[in-house]
């Protein structure tokens, strides 16, 4: 889930060290606070989907 996680969070380019998506990044925040309150993947994924769709949205 980690890895799948950094893949989309990280652009790697050559020769430069990666940029951070920061859409992703603040996507993350709530998803990571659903996950220590839940222990739900279920509930994880919802609100990861959710939080990224507002901040596309806005």
């Amino acid at each position: 889930m980690s890895t799948i996680w950094f893949g989309n969070l990280f652009i790697a380019q050559p020769g430069q060290l990666p940029k951070v998506r920061v859409d992703f990044l603040i996507a993350s925040v709530p998803t990571v606070v659903a996950a220590i309150i839940s222990k739900s993947l279920l509930v994880i994924v919802i609100v990861g989907i959710i939080s990224l769709t507002v901040l596309r949205l806005i």
